[in-house]
């Protein structure tokens, strides 16, 4: 005979900081990694994943996440117009 128990556990929940970590490190790529649009694409990636960790209150890490591809996309930016002389280089 099968009995069924009374009342099953509830699943654990979620957990976001595998969102954070992963916005962590494509802000970092896009920081540290000189490949033009790549690093734009990663950044703003980042950028995505650390706004969700967030809302789902994933901690600190989500907020590194968030602070370092705001950085790093920004310099990927940069980097990109200077690569593709859209704007003029200040040492040239």
């Amino acid at each position: 005979m099968d009995y069924e128990i009374p009342g099953t556990p509830n699943p654990p929940p979620k957990s976001y900081k595998g969102m954070a970590i992963a916005s962590l490190v494509l802000g970092l790529f896009a920081l540290f990694i000189p490949i033009p649009v790549i690093d734009i694409i990663a950044g703003i990636v980042g950028l995505f994943l650390a706004g969700i960790a967030l809302k789902h209150k994933a901690g600190g890490m989500a907020i590194a996440g968030l602070i370092i591809s705001i950085i790093g996309t920004l310099n990927a930016i940069s980097f990109t117009l200077l690569t593709f002389d859209v704007i003029p280089s200040p040492w040239a």
